[in-house]
C-alpha cells in the first residue's frame, strides 16, 4: 500500500506565484508517482492534468481574503476535516497562510506526520517579507504593506497582525519536518528561531521544463525588468536606474507589468520622453516572454527583500540571460562561482545598479553569450530533477515508516 499524503494549499496552480508553481510540480511530477495524494485547495479550477493523477477537493473556506479570518474558519466543518486527516499518513502544507493547520491536524490525529514547506518568512513577519536592510519587526510589516498597497489602514492593520502572527511560530513547533528552499532562508530563520534548526531540510524547488532558448542577442544592448510595480521587487530602484542609463547610453529596456496602475501610467509617460528606448509591456503569454529572453542581454532583479529562492533568477539562468541582481535572499547562492557574481549589487543602491548595467552593456555580445552558457550549466547542476525527486521521496518515505 502506498502511503497517503494530504496536501493543504490555499491556492493551486495556475493561481498564485512561485510557491504554487513549485507545489504543482512537486505534486504532479513526484508525489503522485510514489504516494496516494489528495489535494485540498481554495482554487476552483486547478490545472487539469493534476485531476488525472490525484484526488482534488475544493474547500471554500480557503477563499477567505484575510489570514486571521481564514485561521478562524479552519475549524469550520471539523467533522469533514477530521475524516480527511484520519485517513492520511502525512500532511503536506506548502502554503504559508495555512501553517496553523499543523496544530489542528495534530489535535485530530496525534500520530499524523506533518511537513511544512516554507517559501517565505511568514513565521517571522505578518506580511511574510523580510526586507534586506531591516530586522523582521512590526515596522517592517507596516512599511511593506503601505508601500505595496498604498493604504494607511492596511499598513496599521499589518502592524497589529505582527503580534497575531505569533500563532504561526507556535504552530511551527508541531511540524515534524520543515522544508526550506535556500541556505539563506535557513540562516535567517534559525537566527531568530534557533530551536528550528534540528527539524529543517534544504531543498531547491523543481523547475518547469522550459523550451530551449537559442540566444540571438540584439545588436543594441537590451535589458529586461519583469517584476511589475512591486515595491519589494524593487520597481522604484529599477526605474530610477534605467532612466539614468537610457539617457546617456545607446541601449534599450523592457518593463513588464501584470496590472494597470498609476505607477505604470507614469512609467509610460516617462517612456515617451526617452525616444522609444524604454518599452512598457503588459502581461505576456509565457511563449512571448521566452522570445524576449532570446534578445535581451540581462534581466534586472533589484529586490529589496530577502527572497528565499527567486524563480526569476533560476529561470533566467536556464535561458542564458545575465541577472543584474541584488545581493539578497537566495540570489547569491544560485549564481555563485559564475561570472554573473560581478553583476550583483547592494539592495536599494541605485548608483551601484547603474554601474552594473553599464558594465554589462559595455562588453561584447560574445562575452554575454559565454556568461549565459555558464549560467545554464550551473542551473542544470543546482536543479537536477533526478536528485530533487530522490530527496523529496526519501523525506516523505522516512516519515511514513
Amino acid at each position: 500500500m502506498k502511503p497517503k499524503i494530504l496536501v493543504f494549499t490555499k491556492l493551486f496552480w495556475p493561481e498564485g506565484g512561485g510557491a504554487e508553481l513549485a507545489t504543482y510540480l512537486i505534486v504532479r511530477d513526484i508525489l503522485s508517482r510514489y504516494f496516494h495524494v489528495t489535494v485540498v485547495s481554495g482554487t476552483r479550477s486547478p490545472k487539469l492534468d493534476l485531476l488525472r493523477l490525484t484526488r482534488y477537493v475544493y474547500w471554500s473556506v480557503l477563499e477567505a481574503k484575510y489570514k486571521p479570518i481564514e485561521w478562524i474558519k479552519l475549524t469550520t466543518g471539523i467533522n469533514w476535516l477530521k475524516k480527511l486527516v484520519e485517513g492520511a499518513d502525512i500532511i503536506y502544507i506548502p502554503s504559508h497562510t495555512l501553517i496553523p493547520l499543523t496544530v489542528v491536524a495534530k489535535m485530530i490525529k496525534p500520530s499524523i506526520r506533518v511537513v511544512l514547506h516554507l517559501h517565505n518568512f511568514q513565521v517571522l513577519t505578518y506580511t511574510s517579507i523580510v526586507l534586506a536592510d531591516r530586522e523582521p519587526d512590526m515596522a517592517t510589516d507596516i512599511i511593506v504593506e503601505f508601500e505595496e498597497h498604498g493604504s494607511l489602514l492596511r499598513a496599521l492593520l499589518a502592524g497589529i497582525g505582527y503580534h497575531v502572527n505569533y500563532v504561526n511560530r507556535f504552530a511551527l513547533k508541531y511540524a515534524d519536518k520543515v522544508i526550506l528552499v535556500s541556505k539563506r532562508q535557513h540562516d535567517i530563520l534559525v537566527r531568530y528561531l534557533p530551536w528550528l534548526d534540528g527539524r529543517t531540510t534544504i531543498l531547491y524547488n523543481p523547475l518547469p521544463q522550459l523550451q530551449s532558448v537559442e540566444k540571438r542577442l540584439n545588436a543594441e544592448p537590451t535589458i529586461l525588468y519583469s517584476g511589475g510595480e512591486s515595491y519589494i521587487k524593487g520597481f522604484h530602484v529599477a526605474l530610477k536606474a534605467l532612466i539614468e542609463v537610457l539617457k546617456k547610453c545607446d541601449c534599450k529596456a523592457y518593463i513588464i507589468s501584470r496590472r494597470k496602475s498609476t505607477y505604470m501610467e507614469k512609467t509610460r509617460s516617462i517612456a515617451e520622453k526617452l525616444d522609444s528606448k524604454l518599452i512598457v509591456l503588459s502581461w505576456l503569454p509565457h511563449e512571448e516572454y521566452l522570445s524576449l529572453h532570446k534578445q535581451v542581454w540581462g534581466i534586472l532583479v533589484p529586490s529589496i527583500c530577502e527572497e528565499p529562492m527567486p524563480y526569476a533568477i533560476a529561470e533566467s539562468m536556464l535561458m542564458g540571460t545575465v541577472p543584474i541582481a541584488s545581493k539578497a535572499g537566495g540570489i547569491p547562492e544560485l549564481i555563485s562561482d559564475t561570472p554573473a557574481e560581478e553583476f550583483l549589487f547592494t539592495p536599494g543602491d541605485v548608483s551601484e545598479l547603474i554601474s552594473k548595467i553599464e558594465k554589462l552593456i559595455s562588453i561584447s555580445r560574445e562575452e554575454v553569450t559565454n556568461i549565459g552558457a555558464q549560467l545554464r550549466e550551473k542551473a542544470h547542476q543546482l536543479f537536477d530533477q533526478e536528485r530533487i525527486e530522490r530527496e523529496i521521496v526519501n523525506l516523505f518515505e522516512s516519515l511514513a515508516q
